[in-house]
């Protein structure tokens, strides 16, 4: 070997033996920051929701929340942000940290918001699905004294006194008032939406006779037998506390089927593994018997679906929203 070429050479051992120690400096550096980011959860879990303490929303996730606790060995807090029909709550989520710690109950209004009012404070996009927990019916009933007993027959009294008979709803932009004019869409008919604050002075005012008809949750309607009638649920299916209860699917009205629903949303950013293993946790408590047959008690169906399939549920009930809203049948 010439001088020359040992001395190329060397140069060459030299370069390669100096990148191979910046490389495994570079590496002692990165160690101790992948090390220092615990497994999560690792911390204090917020659940926001975009209803009042005490009503049913606040009392099913109190319940997972416990449940959560004791199996992640981490403290859960129910966080109440009510107003606006939800958009307090999510205009807020929207803007926290993506790592997993705060995240969001929401149901219909979510969709509604963003159809009906110009600016609600947060997208759609600004949020990744994560779990739907669980369906609530909402349903058409009528006060006992209209003498109808099925849907069929509502229908046929609402032509004969086309313009005349109205339906409660709890709030202008509701499910309920979704559902309402759906109905009146679907069966050519124009039963006169009223809206109320709420879902209890809404029944309060059927029960007295001030209105015909409401669309409310299917317990809240059947909390009052021989005073109320449950005619149609508008959902996939009948509910399992009320099978009686007929859908509107069943009595030829398909396009009326926009259930209540209750899902679990995390700031778009989060990370997919935290988002699957919320989603798992969260599916596996909202089928345990306690736990399962104490939401049917709420008026709540635990569900427990994936990411996947809430995201496409979304897709659809955003697409009839839309539909509904752009026939200028439901307006604020």
């Amino acid at each position: 070997m010439s001088e020359r070429t040992f001395l190329q050479r060397r140069r060459r051992w030299l370069a390669d033996g100096a990148r191979i120690g910046i490389a495994g400096l570079a590496g002692l550096h990165v160690l101790p920051r992948l090390h220092a980011q615990p497994a999560y959860p690792a911390q204090t879990i917020k659940l926001v929701i975009p209803t009042a303490p005490g009503g049913g929303h606040d009392i099913m996730m109190r319940l997972i929340g416990q449940k959560l606790n004791e199996s992640w060995g981490q403290p859960v807090i129910v966080e109440s942000r009510a107003g606006a029909s939800g958009a307090i709550a999510a205009a807020t989520v929207a803007k926290t940290q993506a790592d997993g710690y705060t995240l969001m109950l929401s149901y219909s209004a979510l969709l509604t918001n963003l159809a009906l009012q110009a600016n609600p404070g947060y997208r759609m996009n600004d949020f990744a699905p994560v779990s739907m927990l669980a369906l609530t019916p909402i349903a058409l009933g009528v006060r006992q004294s209209l003498g109808v007993t099925t849907l069929a027959q509502f229908i046929d009294l609402a032509k004969s006194r086309a313009g005349k008979l109205t339906y409660a709803s709890y709030g202008p932009g509701s499910g309920g008032h979704f559902i309402g004019e759906l109905l009146n869409d679907s069966a050519g008919i124009s039963v006169t939406h009223v809206a109320y604050k709420g879902e209890a002075p809404a029944i309060a005012d059927l029960l007295g006779e001030q209105v015909d008809a409401v669309v409310a949750s299917l317990g809240g309607v059947s909390r009052h037998p021989g005073r109320i009638r449950a005619l149609a649920v508008a959902g996939p299916n009948r509910f399992p506390t009320y099978p009686d209860v007929p859908t509107f699917a069943e009595s030829g009205h398909a396009s009326v089927n926009m259930p209540g629903w209750g899902a679990l949303f995390a700031p778009a950013a989060t990370p997919k593994a935290i988002i699957e293993k919320v989603a798992a946790e969260m599916n596996r408590i909202v089928r345990l018997p306690d736990v399962s047959s104490r939401l049917l008690e709420l008026g709540f169906e635990p569900v427990g679906w994936p990411p996947e399939k809430l995201a496409e549920f979304l897709s659809e009930q955003t697409a009839l929203v839309n539909r509904t809203v752009s026939s200028g049948r439901v307006k604020i």
